[in-house]
């Protein structure tokens, strides 16, 4: 009898407990669980992104939920029924074996003839091939093996964000995009619990009448279908949980017995199918914003481009594409992960609470610039307060862009700072000033968010927030100065140097801050503002 691994049963998905502890548990134990775990925690943050989509492509598949009523009866209940998911597996249970004979999960048994490679190309930081990297000391000659469960959790990640770059071909076809999930920020709305991440990144299901949109009858998952032929193609997405689930590798493990157990020593890789997609009407899991000429106006000519995270600066930057809604059905220049849209109208219906602050969390991984080597994971979260994403009108996104505008001024000022003086005493480039400026936002932004939010619950203007804000980002700005110009040289020359430059930025700094506190005005109520 050959092996066998059911992903229902059998523990694989890493979850985050209400108690803390970390796990691995089974798909049926995680949906009847839900209530009772906070979050699913990959071992890197794009292996937690895949694993959400897969966990909400089987969620609709099972719960729907097909109507707001049906969403909201889940909600109100302490815990997920297990009727329907009962009911999904007795009709597609046998789909979710790692190893099945003839439909093995998520796979392509036709790739059988290859001869299979190392495991650790599934892995990106194994040192396979020409995929050198820095911490790894895996050579092609070492025998890598993975546990069944750690060989699903990395075939889940494959398929969603393996790089572009030459794969080995099935008959001449080497080449291969980049996997879907590279292209954009994966955002995950998280709740208090499992049960309630699921519902809030789950926007009404319903194929027969094309919800979400362009999701037709065809749509299904993956597992769903038969297994893909070995020979790659070039298609649309049929739906949703198609999305949530695209084959864009051809995959199959070996499993081998070691010493009485199950291990996969061996795994064939070939290119899989290229997406034919417009991103910002298919994908729901994304922002979008349309890019900025010279003068900082969107350019209404070009598309809208997905907002991905960036290594340095923070992606709380993108709050208003990622939080708040452009009240512009045409010629809109943003748009927001579409679950948000279906938490504001859940809120507008009384199932949520303004006063309720979620969290986003955002993942995804930096290329080199072949888009074919993993530089970079990426995770970052930013509050998600429920009465801004309520909001329906120009002025909160104004003041939030402005807000973020501010400090891209004084971002810019620290760096003339640190360019301007090296110039000058034709100096080597060093470390980036920067570096230390960014990283320190995200906290007081969050707060500043979250300070909004109460306003808004409140009734009341917004302009101290504002002003607090404003205060954080200039004394952040002064202290990273301050610390680069004690670290800097210290000859006579240099010294006269440093204090004109520091003067400059001084001057800079104090214009950025007049004109932010004038903007305050503008989004603000005048008579809270008058002090300004």
């Amino acid at each position: 009898m050959g092996a066998s691994f059911d992903l229902v049963t059998e523990p694989w998905v890493p979850v985050v407990r209400g108690n803390g502890a970390i796990v691995d548990v089974g798909l049926r134990q995680l949906f009847m669980e839900a209530h009772d775990i906070r979050r699913i925690t990959g071992e890197t943050p794009t292996m937690s992104a895949a694993l959400y989509r897969l966990v909400l492509a089987m969620f609709h598949r099972s719960y729907g939920p097909d109507s707001d009523s049906v969403w909201a009866e889940l909600w109100s209940a302490r815990e997920l029924p297990p009727d329907p998911l009962d009911r999904y597996l007795e009709r597609y249970g046998d789909r979710f074996d790692l190893f099945h004979p003839t439909v093995p999960f998520l796979q392509c048994p036709g790739l059988a003839e290859l001869t299979p490679s190392t495991p650790g190309k599934l892995v990106p930081h194994r040192a396979v091939g020409n995929n050198v990297t820095l911490f790894d000391h895996t050579t092609s000659s070492d025998a890598v093996r993975l546990t069944p469960a750690e060989a699903a959790r990395w075939l889940v990640t494959t398929l969603a964000f393996d790089p572009g770059g030459m794969k080995t071909p099935f008959v001449k076809d080497k080449s291969s995009e980049r996997a879907p999930c590279n292209d954009f920020g994966v955002v995950v709305v998280e709740g208090g619990d499992l049960k309630q991440t699921l519902l809030l990144n789950a926007v009404v299901y319903r194929p027969d009448a094309e919800q979400p949109r362009m999701t037709g009858q065809q749509d299904a998952p993956a597992w769903e279908r038969e297994p893909p032929s070995p020979h790659p193609g070039k298609r649309t997405a049929r739906g949703w949980t198609d999305l949530l689930t695209w084959p864009s590798r051809r995959i199959l493990l070996r499993a081998d017995d070691i010493d009485g157990a199950t291990m996969v020593t061996g795994v064939t890789l070939t290119p899989g199918d290229r997406l034919d997609v417009a991103l910002p009407d298919e994908e729901l899991m994304a922002a979008y914003r349309r890019p900025a000429d010279r003068a900082g106006r969107a350019r209404r000519d070009a598309p809208m481009l997905p907002v991905k995270l960036h290594p340095v600066r923070g992606v709380w930057r993108h709050s208003v594409e990622l939080l708040i809604t452009d009240p512009w059905q045409e010629d809109r220049h943003r748009q927001r992960p579409r679950a948000l849209d279906h938490v504001a109208n859940l809120a507008e219906r009384g199932h949520i609470s303004s006063e309720t602050v979620y969290t986003l969390r955002v993942f995804g991984q930096q290329l080199d610039s072949k888009a074919s080597v993993v530089e970079a994971w990426l995770e970052e979260s930013v509050p998600a307060p429920v009465a801004l994403l309520r909001a329906r009108d120009d002025r909160l996104g104004g003041l939030i862009g402005a807000a973020i505008d501010y400090a891209d001024e004084v971002g810019s000022a620290l760096r003339s700072l640190q360019a301007d003086f090296r110039r000058d005493m034709r100096a080597e480039p060093g470390g980036r000033i920067e570096l230390s400026y960014w990283p320190r936002l995200s906290r007081p932004f969050a707060t500043f968010l979250k300070g909004l939010n109460e306003d808004r619950v409140a009734g009341r203007s917004e302009a101290a927030t504002a002003r607090t804000w404003q205060a954080a980002v200039s004394r952040i700005a002064r202290s990273v100065a301050d610390a680069w110009l004690a670290g800097s040289a210290a000859e006579a020359r240099a010294m006269l140097t440093l204090g004109r430059h520091q003067r400059n930025f001084q001057m800079r700094l104090g214009k950025a801050s007049d004109a932010f506190l004038r903007q305050i005005i503008t989004y603000t109520d005048r008579e809270e503002s008058d002090d300004v």
